[in-house]
């Protein structure tokens, strides 16, 4: 900007400059043959805007009537046209340049939208005997007429082009796009246009339906039947990384490899997409009903209307006076897509009438998969737990046409985002994390093309029911075609997906394998019931799920706040006292000892910045206040502590605040049982000892959970990471986690400490002993020897320092990391067992833990999904290149396929299936290309597991996020299909 800064005057000179005439008008005409000396007429389209005279300029415009002429004219430029500057020029259509008709059809005015404005003109007709039409001679020269019979206004193919292409990818209305052509044509208020907006409306929506129709090969139909015989669907444009039966699917494969050829489907509705109650369908018809996407109306509401009471008249629905319907066609859209590549599939998409029912969603979903010869489909929904239910009874009551083939496997989950929320029985049965054959599909693909169609939902709202249809199967068609040259883009891409699944199938296969054998000996048994048990809830999901805690060991802190929760809410219906609860009094000290820690660790770090200590004050600050507020509860609750602590109290003593993290809260568990009764309200100490226990067990499930992280992410950094960036970012990592180690294992010991307080020693100890340093390792960890401890003392001495951490804090090292599968098994730390066996017991050990149990079911399916990611992609890569060639093969098949057609018509269908087989080609041999390496690579990986990738060349894979779409030719405008 600095350059433009200092050349701007320069710039804003050129730009007056050219508002003038210029150098060399003197010398007269600037038409190299001319030598007429009066030369005051420019072209604001042509090339160096050449100023000429009066003969000149109409000369060179015979043929280009839309082009802007200025005069020079009172010292300024002022526009005139062509028609203006020679009154006799009439454009001549149907006949070759510099020919006229000897019976000619006019003088017709006409209206002309072009991308440089709105123009007025007359034209002549042939009249000839066996001319073409009006229509096929408007068109013939790049003019597409509002009428098909007397036309008075038209629009360029350009300029409609240049509309299509805005709409689809800005957004830009024909509202919006027409006006900007009024402002042009105004030029200030100066000159006066017709108002043509209505008819260029409606041009727009024929321009886009014809070429719906072009692209899907309507005009090359060898049986003539034209765009009126067009199939369901046969206008959208398929997801060529899905199994199509019959193009992209093998006649026969092997039993255990019917998942690779599975159909994964998402669907939802979208309350977004309102219709709203204007115009008709008798007045505003869809121009291609089921064509594509959005199903054909009339079948689609005589299906609805089975499931209305016959009192009510049909169309009485969506009138009905409810709440956020009133007044609406439509109160959203519902829709089917593909999971893994977010594909709109054809026939998928239809307005809801009232709300989400299941109706409207059976009717889609079935048509989405019409005609479909696959023997599983995998569906996911929001809903899908309460969908399935009944599944099969309402199928059998569909339409005919909409029958499903016998032994068609149709399975039913839940999108990984949507999972959470339900109830813990949908968990597992409807998660996709434990569903065999999905890889790592998430199944939220159709959310993510609401995001897309959103865009458009307040225009389209305002439209008439056929223009809505139509729209609507405009924008998910160009959503599809960016997806279909998205498969060999740098983004988004199948080559993404499968360069960024290798290492992670490859930690993950490594991470199952060394936790497997970390486990297996001593107890063989164990991991064999856990497999079985996985096996027999993949056969029948009513068992007991194996990656759920069981009911009665899920107590939790998070259980215990609901349960207290609910006596709040059962005290306030009773009117007592605001007070809290003494569970919720606890809670917030606890809560109050966890801010406490966060600040002492904060406190201790050896270099603080200027920001860093002002945070620091003010977290104190915060919890000062949160102190003296808790002070104030606990009066109510310790009625007796207040006088205690001031007969301990030196006389004139008071407590110091200048640092909060060290006050003491003075809960029951620290003081001794004979005062404890003395100091507090009945059932207070057993209160504490309830959410002191629950607080244990959560402390040590999260250890173990951050000791199963640690691993995973010690072994990524081994074997991938490499380069002073990379490290320290890994090191960043690294010290995330061992915080969160630490943290867990403080909560734990003050937990623990405080227990010991309630309860005294007892058999309670076996479950949660004393927690060491020695103690907090993971499964995959040993603990040092004293020669290797001794090493490392040595070590340290030679650098004549302890190694400190960010904190002060010596570190010293208690374990060393075993990556190497089967060694150092024998010796795990107690917290991985149940019942409290001996830690490095090679003869005593006890029963693992269920979090162990769960935890290795959880690495098992993670293990297995990004292998199975791998094949899938590979898979995906292998269809889409096979899709190609068959696309291609069809198209050249319908370049000659109709017959007795005129010589022009022929050879302009002949170039366009060329056109179309060459793109499909350059596709097939380009992404095979560009594939190769990867999917060698892909494939080594899934022969070996445990494949060390140092050993094999690394291949250099361009993933560019910020390379926009379309880049480098690769198909950025759904009218290059034109």
């Amino acid at each position: 900007m600095l350059g433009f800064i200092r050349e701007r005057n320069k710039i804003l000179d050129a730009f007056l400059r050219r508002e003038g005439r210029g150098t060399g008008w003197e010398d007269g005409c600037m038409d190299e043959s001319c030598l007429n000396t009066d030369a005051k007429y420019r072209c604001q389209e042509c090339f160096a805007r050449r100023l000429l005279c009066h003969a000149c300029i109409v000369k060179r415009h015979q043929d280009e009537p839309l082009h802007i002429i200025e005069e020079w004219r009172d010292n300024y430029f002022q526009p005139c046209s062509v028609a203006s500057l020679n009154e006799s020029l009439r454009l001549q259509l149907g006949h070759l340049p510099a020919q006229y008709c000897n019976f000619p059809n006019g003088p017709h005015p006409m209206v002309v939208l072009d991308n440089n404005g709105i123009h007025q003109l007359e034209i002549d007709f042939c009249g000839c005997v066996g001319a073409p039409s009006i229509c096929d001679q408007l068109i013939d020269i790049g003019w597409y007429p509002a009428t098909k019979t007397a036309p008075e206004t038209c629009a360029t193919l350009s300029l409609l082009k240049r509309f299509h292409t805005l709409n689809l990818q800005a957004r830009v209305s024909a509202y919006d796009f027409y006006n900007s052509l009024e402002v042009v044509s105004e030029r200030g208020g100066m000159q006066v246009v017709p108002d043509r907006r209505e008819q260029f409306t409606l041009i727009a929506r024929e321009y886009r339906h014809v070429q719906q129709c072009k692209r899907a090969g309507r005009g090359h139909d060898e049986l003539l039947h034209g765009i009126e015989a067009t199939a369901p669907g046969e206008c959208g444009i398929d997801c060529r990384a899905c199994p199509v039966p019959g193009v992209n699917v093998p006649d026969e494969y092997a039993p255990e490899d019917a998942w690779l050829y599975q159909l994964l489907l998402s669907q939802d509705a979208n309350f977004k997409l309102k219709g709203r109650d204007t115009s008709s369908r008798d007045k505003d018809p869809a121009l291609g009903p089921g064509f594509a996407y959005v199903v054909a109306n009339d079948q689609y509401l005589a299906h609805l209307s089975k499931y209305i009471s016959h009192c009510v008249a049909f169309a009485a629905l969506w009138r009905a006076n409810n709440k956020g319907a009133k007044g609406l066609r439509a109160t959203g859209i519902a829709s089917v897509s593909c999971s893994r590549h977010e594909v709109f599939r054809k026939n998928d998409t239809g307005d809801l009438q009232k709300g989400e029912r299941y109706s409207n969603i059976d009717y889609l979903f079935f048509m989405s998969i019409f005609g479909i010869a696959l023997s599983s489909i995998l569906v996911s929904y929001d809903i899908a737990c309460q969908w399935s239910i009944n599944f099969w009874k309402r199928a059998k009551k569909m339409p005919s046409y909409l029958q499903l083939p016998p032994g068609l496997r149709i399975q039913f989950k839940v999108p990984k985002f949507h999972l959470p929320p339900h109830v813990k029985k949908c968990h597992g049965p409807y998660s996709f994390n434990y569903t065999k054959g999905v890889g790592r599909t998430d199944g939220e693909g159709v959310e993510r093309n609401w995001s897309w169609l959103n865009m458009i939902a307040r225009s389209v709202s305002v439209m008439g029911p056929g223009s809505r249809e139509d729209t609507i199967d405009d924008f998910c068609g160009y959503a599809n075609w960016r997806k279909t040259v998205g498969f060999g883009s740098s983004r988004n891409s199948l080559l993404r997906k499968l360069v960024l699944a290798i290492p992670k199938a490859i930690l993950h296969g490594q991470a199952f394998q060394a936790f497997t054998e970390g486990v297996r000996e001593g107890h063989e048994d164990e991991l064999e019931a856990w497999e079985e048990e996985i096996q027999a809830w993949e056969a029948d999901s009513e068992k007991k799920c194996p990656y759920e805690y069981p009911e009665e060991q899920d107590i939790t802190m998070d259980s215990l706040r609901l349960l207290i929760a609910q006596e709040e809410h059962a005290r306030a219906e009773k009117g007592a006292s605001k007070t809290n609860t003494p569970g919720a009094f606890i809670i917030a000290a606890m809560e109050l000892e966890e801010h406490q820690e966060t600040i002492r660790l904060e406190a201790r770090r050896r270099e603080r910045t200027s920001i860093q200590a002002a945070d620091l004050q003010r977290k104190r600050t915060q919890t000062l206040s949160l102190i003296q507020r808790f002070r104030d509860e606990q009066v109510h609750f310790m009625p007796g502590l207040k006088s205690h602590l001031e007969a301990l109290r030196p006389s004139g003593d008071t407590e110091s605040t200048s640092r909060p993290e060290d006050m003491k809260l003075h809960l029951p568990s620290a003081w001794p049982a004979t005062l404890r009764q003395t100091l507090c309200i009945t059932g207070l100490p057993e209160e504490e000892e309830r959410l002191r226990a629950a607080q244990a067990w959560d402390a040590l499930r999260e250890l173990r959970r951050q000791l199963r992280t640690r691993m995973l992410a010690h072994q990524f950094k081994r074997a991938h990471t490499s380069g002073q960036a990379a490290y320290t970012k890994s090191q960043q990592l690294h010290n995330s986690i061992e915080q969160r180690i630490r943290a867990a294992a403080t909560s734990y010991k003050t937990a623990r400490a405080a227990l010991l307080s309630l309860r005294g020693p007892g058999e309670w100890e076996t479950d949660l002993r004393v927690l060491t340093n020695q103690d907090i390792r993971g499964m995959n960890e040993r603990t040092l020897n004293e020669q290797e401890k001794e090493e490392d003392r040595r070590a340290r001495n030679i650098v004549g320092a302890d190694e400190l951490d960010e904190f002060g804090e010596v570190i010293e090292r208690t374990v060393r990391f075993n990556l190497e599968m089967g060694e150092g098994n024998r010796f795990l730390s107690w917290i991985w067992y149940a019942g409290g066996a001996g830690a490095g017991s090679t003869t005593d050990e006890g029963k693992l833990h269920d979090d162990i149990r769960i935890e290795w079911a959880k690495a098992r399916v993670r293990a297995q999904r990004w292998r199975e990611e791998l094949l899938l992609v590979d898979e995906e890569m292998r269809r889409v290149l096979v899709y190609c060639g068959w696309k291609a093969a069809w198209w050249e098949a319908r370049a000659g396929a109709r017959t007795n057609v005129p010589h022009d018509l022929a050879e302009g269908l002949r170039a366009y299936a060329t056109e179309q087989a060459v793109r499909e080609r350059h596709w097939q041999s380009g992404w095979q290309a560009k594939w190769a390496a990867v999917r060698a690579r892909s494939r080594v990986a899934l022969l070996d597991e445990g494949v060390d990738f140092a050993r094999h060349p690394a291949i250099r894979v361009e993933l560019d996020d910020e390379v926009p779409y379309g880049e480098n030719g690769e198909g950025d405008d759904f009218n290059d299909l034109d």
